[in-house]
């Protein structure tokens, strides 16, 4: 039998990274694959954990405090214990989540396949450093958009980069779907963490403005540090009556399956995975035209809409549009499901293991 390790800092909740680490380890347990998830944190209080049922090893050298030898110094710890762990493992296949599992993977074994799934243009000049000096060390740097490539190849002047697009368990997400919500009528939807990059505010500044709140709610999935501020800006813009938080929901499928349609608003995103789960599940999108991955998952007119980001009145504009628009929106909710077969956990699977 052949064993996989899969590398991460922690399989925290919602997190899309954590969440292809886990749909991808369950896809290689059924094919009998022997996996082994190696991590080397603990989740803090209050945050879930993805359950997937294979072997977990937890090196426990978590991050703290502290100036450039600490720092280097955890790297280096990291390292170790993962070279001596892969060296008595003799794991096939050795894939890396994250920048904080990639760098000591790329120190500690040659045959590391590393993923990379922020937006690099978003990175600091040390993350840059470890890219041009660390990575090019390691078997495969996984992308997964086909812009994080081209800027991981000029750039950071990678020559070992594939793209291979984040992964959607078609059947299970479908299963999930068919769960009753306790919400009347009609409804559009986002969903992710409640995080500054992800602009919920600027969804509920263009909401407000929008037309399409005297006729619907909108839904909001998902929790974090910005929870308070939303909900303030829920009171000011007077929207208690239209705007539903949800908190996290560990099934937010039941929502895509129900919603009119997602609006994604986010600055910057690497491939947003709910964008994928969304359109699997017939229904359109509008989301911002943010680097990277939306203009990769969304074809203008055809699934969703794409629009400035950053721009109120825009995504405004993109509600309403589809909003009111019937015969558009049920031509994309016809389309969507076939624009994200290539990203079926199968053909992905397929795709990490020739990496």
């Amino acid at each position: 039998m052949k064993k996989i390790a899969i590398v991460i800092a922690e399989l925290a909740a919602p997190g899309g990274a954590e969440k292809v680490a886990v749909d991808l380890a369950e896809e290689f347990r059924q094919r009998d694959y022997e996996v082994t998830v190696v991590k080397f944190a603990r989740l803090p209080p209050g945050i879930t954990r993805h359950d997937i049922p294979v072997r977990m090893i937890n090196l426990d050298i978590p991050e703290r405090p502290g100036g450039l030898l600490t720092q280097v110094s955890i790297l280096l710890q990291r390292a170790w214990q993962f070279r001596k762990l892969f060296q008595r493992e003799q794991f096939d296949h050795i894939f890396s989540f994250l920048e904080a599992a990639n760098v000591p993977c790329a120190l500690a074994c040659a045959d590391s396949v590393l993923s990379i799934h922020l937006d690099p243009s978003t990175m600091t000049r040390s993350e840059w450093l470890a890219f041009r000096w660390l990575y090019p060390r390691a078997k495969r740097v996984i992308a997964v958009s086909r812009q994080m490539q081209d800027l991981l190849e000029k750039q950071a002047h990678l020559k070992n980069v594939n793209c291979i697009y984040n992964p959607v368990n078609t059947r299970l997400i479908r299963e999930k779907a068919q769960a009753s919500i306790d919400i009347d009528g009609r409804f559009i939807l986002a969903v992710g963490r409640l995080e500054k990059q992800k602009r919920f505010d600027l969804l509920l500044e263009a909401f407000a403005h929008s037309q399409a709140r005297q006729e619907c709610k909108l839904v909001i999935v998902g929790r974090g540090s910005q929870q308070e501020a939303l909900e303030q800006g829920i009171q000011r813009l007077g929207l208690e009556e239209q705007v539903i938080l949800v908190g996290f929901d560990p099934n937010p499928y039941k929502y895509m399956a129900k919603a009119d349609f997602q609006v994604m608003s986010s600055d910057y995103e690497g491939y947003p995975l709910v964008l994928i789960e969304a359109l699997s599940l017939g229904c359109p999108i509008v989301s911002t035209d943010c680097p990277t991955g939306p203009r990769e998952i969304i074809r203008h007119g055809e699934n969703g809409l794409l629009v400035e980001k950053g721009n109120i009145m825009a995504i405004a504009g993109g509600i309403d549009a589809l909003f009111f628009d019937a015969e558009m929106r049920e031509t994309m909710r016809q389309q969507a499901q076939e624009s994200v077969r290539g990203n079926d956990i199968a053909a992905v699977a397929d795709a990490w293991l020739a990496a």
